[in-house]
């Protein structure tokens, strides 16, 4: 059965994977990335990672088909080069050809795609959207990132950065945005938006039991604090979770009269506040979208975790 290497480049860890041509994950190695210690650290671990899931099973580099690395950040396909990712440090904010550095080292074709387009590629073939044609991955975490498959193939656009959702305006005069733009829904609807709202609104609700929950200290609010405080009944908290999924339902409405999917996959660290965020991101999306499209688009959650990465990188190679 064929198989292929991948890895799933993070700012807090990699997470390599062999997987054979049905997802199967036959072998892992996940570790810190330490990329405070250097790009050329970061580099040999990753080399190191590959060798030590390849002799697990006793396989060489010429026993797979090849590698491919998802990547938080911008990249040039062709020259096998990541340009920019500043999670990874400075270093990462110029040219390095990971890629070539990796064929020449395993003597291998070797990839490199956008982390979460690979996370919508794993999805649409052995997760939640198989079975589809067309399908939208999005995943809501610290930020708010997407992927398309378009009839089949991932769509990365013109410019290789198709799938900017996160980044698409539903406030113009609301909340910065990372990227410098007031109102993108990744400020609103992210973790890192509900979070900053929250402690944005807090001190007027000294009855909120967030208050208690973070010990009346601000920074120490997180989404997880946040649920915590719905799950026993806090209306300040659900009407937290009630906004970010409002604008969210707004959000998807446009995105699905653009790409006309026939479904919207969720995931992420915040999809696990769905029972809170769901009903008002259904709720607002089925308002708004045209009549023609309400039954034919469909929701899933997405199925494949913290593997999803690493899975979609290695059915990159088997399947791109």
């Amino acid at each position: 059965m064929r198989k292929a290497i991948g890895v799933d480049l993070g700012g807090t860890k990699i997470n390599v994977l062999l997987v054979n041509e049905k997802g199967e994950v036959i072998s892992r190695d996940k570790q810190p990335t330490e990329s405070e210690r250097g790009k050329d650290y970061v580099i040999n671990k990753i080399k190191s990672m590959i060798y030590k899931v390849l002799n697990e099973i006793n396989l060489a580099s010429k026993d797979i088909e090849g590698i491919c690395v998802g990547f938080p950040g911008v990249m040039d396909r062709d020259k096998k080069a990541t340009l920019y990712a500043p999670n990874l440090g400075e270093e990462w904010k110029k040219e390095v050809y990971l890629g070539s550095i990796l064929e020449k080292e395993f003597k291998i074709p070797a990839f490199l795609e956008n982390d979460v387009n690979l996370v919508a590629w794993a999805e649409w073939l052995v997760g939640a959207g198989r079975g589809t044609k067309t399908m939208i991955s999005v995943a809501i975490g610290t930020g708010i990132g997407s992927g398309i498959v378009l009839n089949g193939k991932l769509w990365i656009g013109a410019h290789g950065i198709a799938g900017e959702f996160g980044h698409t305006t539903v406030l113009p005069d609301g909340p910065i945005c990372g990227c410098g733009n007031k109102g993108c829904i990744e400020a609103i609807s992210s973790g890192s938006g509900i979070e900053k709202y929250t402690k944005s609104i807090l001190p007027e609700h000294p009855e909120s039991m967030i208050w208690d929950l973070c010990e009346k200290d601000l920074e120490k609010v997180t989404v997880r604090l946040i649920h915590q405080a719905a799950e026993k009944g806090d209306k300040l908290a659900t009407d937290i979770f009630d906004r970010a999924g409002y604008f969210l339902g707004i959000s998807l409405a446009n995105y699905v009269h653009i790409i006309d999917p026939e479904n919207i996959v969720i995931g992420g660290g915040v999809a696990n506040v769905r029972e809170y965020i769901g009903k008002p991101m259904k709720g607002e999306f089925y308002k708004r979208v045209l009549p023609q499209l309400k039954d034919k688009v469909s929701f899933s959650w997405a199925e494949l975790g913290e593997d999803a990465g690493g899975i979609g990188a290695a059915l990159y190679v088997l399947y791109r």
